[in-house]
C-alpha cells in the first residue's frame, strides 16, 4: 500500500475523531431536546415532525459513519473509494426522498425561507454528491483531492444537521404556540 496515502490518512485522524464525537454528542442532545419538547407537538404537527427529525438524524449518523470509515487504518484506496461512493449514493437517494417530504410540508405551510432551502435541501444533496465524487477520487488515485471532498462533505452535513435541528425546534415552538 502507498506509504504516502497511509500517512495522509493518519494525519486526518484527529479531525475524524473530533467530527465523529461532535456528531454523536449533538445527536444525543437532539434526542434530549425532542424528549423535553414532546408536549409542544400537537395533532396537527405530529405527522410533519418526522420530515424534519429524520434528515437531521441521518446527517448526524452519516457524519459518524464516515468518521468511523476514515479511521480504519487498513483500508486501501480501492476499498475506501467503494465504501464512500456507495455511502454517498445511498445518502443521495435517501435525501431525495426527504426533499420530497420537505417540499410537501412547505406547500402545506408556506413557511420555508431561502436559508431553509439551503440547509435542508441544497447543501445535503451537494454533500452526498461530494461523498460520491470523493469515493471516485479514491478509486482513481486522486486521493489528495478526495480527502478534501470528504472533509467538506462531512463538515457540511454536520452544519446541515445543526441548522435543521434548530429549525425543527423553532418550528415546533411556532406550531405549538398557535
Amino acid at each position: 500500500m502507498n506509504e504516502t496515502f497511509i500517512e495522509t490518512l493518519r494525519s486526518w485522524q484527529n479531525f475524524y475523531f473530533m467530527i465523529g464525537g461532535a456528531s454523536a454528542g449533538l445527536m444525543g442532545l437532539m434526542f434530549v431536546a425532542l424528549s423535553l419538547g414532546t408536549h409542544l407537538v400537537n395533532d396537527q404537527t405530529a405527522s410533519n415532525v418526522a420530515a424534519f427529525v429524520t434528515p437531521s438524524i441521518i446527517y448526524f449518523v452519516s457524519v459518524l459513519l464516515v468518521a468511523g470509515v476514515m479511521l480504519v487504518p487498513t483500508f486501501t484506496t480501492l476499498v475506501l473509494g467503494i465504501v464512500l461512493a456507495a455511502g454517498g449514493a445511498v445518502g443521495l437517494v435517501r435525501t431525495t426522498g426527504h426533499v420530497r417530504d420537505l417540499i410537501r410540508v412547505n406547500n402545506e405551510y408556506q413557511d420555508f425561507s431561502r436559508w431553509d432551502w439551503l440547509w435542508q435541501v441544497i447543501l445535503p444533496l451537494v454533500s452526498y454528491g461530494l461523498l460520491v465524487l470523493a469515493g471516485l477520487g479514491f478509486l482513481f488515485d486522486q486521493w489528495t483531492v478526495a480527502f478534501m471532498g470528504v472533509w467538506l462533505a462531512v463538515l457540511m452535513l454536520l452544519l446541515c444537521a445543526i441548522a435543521n435541528t434548530w429549525s425543527l425546534v423553532l418550528w415546533i415552538v411556532e406550531q405549538g404556540g398557535s
